[in-house]
């Protein structure tokens, strides 16, 4: 545990100097680009795409007929 808190420590020490940078988030369609062998990042980058890069609107997909409808990510609870 004490290994653990003096890595955060450490970490957090290289970010405020500016050794390292703080990682970007990266959306569903940047992350496709960086994996194009992840099918899963694939899919969650079309329906992102569909949504009007919108993550909230691929959980209201009512297009029930698209093929990647069952597979859709950020379905919400059933």
């Amino acid at each position: 545990m004490d290994k653990m808190k003096e890595g955060f420590k450490e970490y957090r020490r290289k970010l405020e100097n500016g050794e390292i940078e703080k990682p970007q988030k990266m959306d569903p369609i940047e992350k496709a680009a960086a994996n194009p062998k992840s099918l899963r990042a694939a899919i969650n980058a079309k329906c992102y795409d569909c949504s009007y890069y919108q993550r909230k609107e691929v959980t209201f997909c009512t297009v029930k007929k698209c093929p990647l409808y069952r597979l859709r990510p950020w379905q919400g609870k059933k």
